[in-house]
């Protein structure tokens, strides 16, 4: 039989006669997104635990809670990794999982194609790729597991579009159960300039969406549906407003289902639920949806020393030779960061603000003239992002990543949102470091020429006395 057990975030651990498949790992209660974001519910597994008799590795994409390296360290290096191979965009962002994965000590990887289907055992896993129409997000992936007890699709963060999805049909008209992602999250509206009631409105109009969500269940007609990869929350007080702004909830997404689509099963999993044909086994006591706010309060209270080691970290920073530091970075990014898949055309100012700053530069892209940061531009741009000091100080010196600087930030639009302001953004968080995607490993030497060759698994995470403690007795029946 298959067995799903649900960790937490996208973490899937999948047990079968092949073996142990592990998925996506963030398994720690450490924030991701430039230790903006957490996770709510919290994890509750300890993760010695989480790691043990893991015999594959399946990881979608590079973004941080998905390729968590904190988590990864706990992962013995023996293990047979799987990773898309991007044989569409060949890059050396393409490489930057299997580069991280190899200098962490882990060698047996194999790389698959889009639609190529290896065994793990005698069951079959397919790759499942990023939609067509987000060529711009190509980083995505997916898998179909065709296991002979149940047909498992994984989407995590690949957003569908209809040629996706009916592909997917095609190859496989009867899907058991499919992942999904319960709703996704951006920084629209919580980390842009706007007032309350516009932000408030934003937000509902976003949450009642589901449109990615719909268009999956409708083409794919899956028995059961698990949300997922969506279970995020802000802690620190100056972003708590995004956990109404910026995310929907599983329970939202349930009700969605329940009401349009009755066919389909909803598998509403919290940290260390279990699914498989037999039964929904609930591990971990009910979320009060209804008072969600008041939940995320009491995490907040439980990590507050975390919360308070961050945000003292981040402000032990350099301040002097601020914006000369930031000309040189600004410099060497502009010499060394690709030209590649330049096909838009937008204009963004980051704006540092402080008693040590109070400067802006403009990052401008068109497929003629490429990529550039100029320090002079005073031009019309589609988005301010302002920056306070100390955040840009830590991207400087390595602490947090340029490419997700929206997380910490706040954007001012000027424009009406056009597609090629997000490819714009997407463009950036791909090559603006340099083809790094985690704090815990700065790839190329020249970035950050100080620290030279940065790989520190462990670095930037604040370990709390107790803090498995928050672990939920199991139940004794099934949900």
């Amino acid at each position: 039989m298959l067995e799903v057990e649900f960790i937490s975030h996208a973490t899937l651990k999948i047990r079968g006669e092949f073996g142990t498949l592990l998925c996506d790992p963030w398994f720690l209660n450490e924030p991701v997104y430039n230790l903006s974001t957490w996770k709510f519910p919290a994890a509750t597994i300890p993760p010695n635990q989480v790691a043990e008799g893991v015999d594959y590795l399946y990881i979608t994409h590079s973004h941080e809670d998905h390729f968590h390296l904190p988590s990864l360290d706990y992962i013995d290096r023996d293990v047979q990794v799987l990773l898309p191979a991007y044989d569409d965009h060949p890059s050396l962002r393409a490489y930057t999982v299997e580069t991280v994965l190899r200098g962490m000590g882990f060698a047996n990887i194999r790389r698959i194609r889009s639609w190529e289907t290896v065994t793990l055992g005698e069951t079959p896993l397919t790759v499942i790729p990023a939609a067509d129409s987000r060529d711009h997000d190509w980083e995505n992936s997916g898998f179909l597991l065709e296991h002979h007890d149940s047909t498992l699709l994984n989407m995590n963060d690949n957003v569908n579009d209809e040629k996706l999805c009916r592909e997917i049909h095609e190859r496989w008209p009867s899907i058991d159960i499919a992942f999904v992602q319960s709703g996704g999250v951006t920084m629209y509206p919580g980390c842009f300039k706007m007032s309350e009631a516009e932000m408030r409105k934003v937000a509902t109009e976003r949450k009642l969406a589901f449109r990615e969500q719909r268009r999956l269940i409708e083409l794919l007609q899956p028995r059961y549906v698990a949300p997922f990869a969506g279970d995020f929350c802000w802690l620190s007080e100056a972003a708590f407003h995004n956990n109404w702004a910026n995310r929907t909830t599983p329970a939202l997404f349930s009700k969605m289902v329940e009401a349009e689509y009755p066919e389909v099963k909803v598998v509403l999993l919290y940290p260390g639920d279990q699914w498989s044909q037999a039964g929904h086994v609930r591990n971990h006591r009910e979320i009060d949806w209804e008072n969600v706010l008041d939940e995320m309060e009491a995490l907040q209270t439980h990590f507050r020393p975390k919360i308070e080691a961050i945000e003292a970290y981040l402000r032990d920073v350099d301040l002097e030779r601020l914006e000369a530091r930031s000309r040189e970075r600004a410099a060497l990014v502009e010499k060394w960061i690709t030209r590649d898949w330049i096909d838009f055309e937008c204009r963004f100012r980051i704006s540092v603000s402080g008693p040590q700053a109070g400067f802006s530069f403009v990052l401008a892209a068109d497929p003629e003239a490429g990529f550039s940061i100029d320090f002079t531009d005073r031009d019309p741009v589609t988005q301010t992002l302002h920056v306070p000091q100390h955040i840009w100080a830590s991207i400087l010196e390595g602490k947090l990543l340029w490419n997700i600087i929206q997380w910490v930030g706040v954007a001012e639009q000027h424009v009406e949102y056009t597609a090629d302001m997000g490819r714009f953004w997407f463009w950036l968080e791909y090559h603006v470091d340099l083809n790094s995607a985690n704090i815990q490993a700065l790839l190329d030497e020249r970035l950050i020429p100080s620290l030279g060759r940065a790989l520190r698994p462990t670095y930037a995470t604040f370990p709390l006395e107790g803090e498995w403690e928050l672990r939920e007795p199991s139940p004794s029946n099934a949900a």
